[in-house]
């Protein structure tokens, strides 16, 4: 899935500073602004899941984090997507991230939800 793959592409390796990007983003909105103009937002959960919203529709599902990525898995049996974690963002922080097909997608994220 695109979508997933946007969220797991935006959080590539920068070494972890203070601020934690997931932790971060509990009670916040990760937005990702596409090469297309289309923009997805993540609401990510301390209990590992996910809501991704995008043209009126929800998707849930569950991430983990790992040895220097993280993975987000859809429910019902949607494929499992992995990326390098950007560890150091906070709430208020706009970054550029390279996408698996070369193009730039525009990340942030956004107090509340």
């Amino acid at each position: 899935m695109r979508l997933g793959l946007a969220l797991a592409m935006s959080i590539a390796v920068i070494s972890s500073a203070a601020a934690d990007t997931l932790e971060n983003s509990f009670g916040n909105t990760i937005t990702i602004t596409l090469p297309s103009g289309a923009s997805v937002n993540y609401h990510m959960n301390p209990d590992n899941t996910y809501q991704m919203i995008a043209n009126g529709s929800t998707v849930s599902g569950v991430w983990e984090r790992g040895e220097g990525e993280v993975c987000l898995t859809p429910s019902g049996g949607g494929e499992r997507s992995c990326t390098p974690y950007v560890g150091d963002k906070s709430v208020g922080d706009t970054w550029s991230q390279a996408l698996a097909d070369g193009s730039t997608a525009i990340v942030a994220l956004i107090a509340g939800r």
